[in-house]
């Protein structure tokens, strides 16, 4: 038999929070309206994989925004903002290219 894992962090939200997840679902963001539905999900003790079938996304994402919320509740939702060099660094000007 499969070993069941660690078990998944307990989501639970204040009424603001809830409110505020709410209308990100409906944001034209479609990242910000999918790690809404995942806390909701989360938050009605839905299991990673149960919430990951009903958004349509890989149980592994759910439980990395599941963690992030936990940590930092609202502020753990945020993008992080790209990795590496600005893709401006990567345009060279006329002084450069001499």
């Amino acid at each position: 038999m499969p070993h069941p894992g660690p078990s998944a962090v307990e989501i639970t939200l204040s009424e603001a929070e809830r409110a505020e997840l709410v209308l990100r679902t409906e944001s034209p963001n479609r990242r910000s309206a999918e790690k809404a539905r995942i806390i909701l999900a989360c938050a009605d003790g839905m299991s990673n994989a149960g919430v990951a079938r009903v958004v349509g996304v890989q149980a592994k994402t759910v439980g990395k925004w599941r963690r992030a919320f936990s940590a930092e509740r609202m502020a753990g939702l945020e993008d992080a903002g790209w990795i590496g060099r600005p893709k401006a660094d990567l345009v060279l000007d006329d002084a450069e290219r001499k």
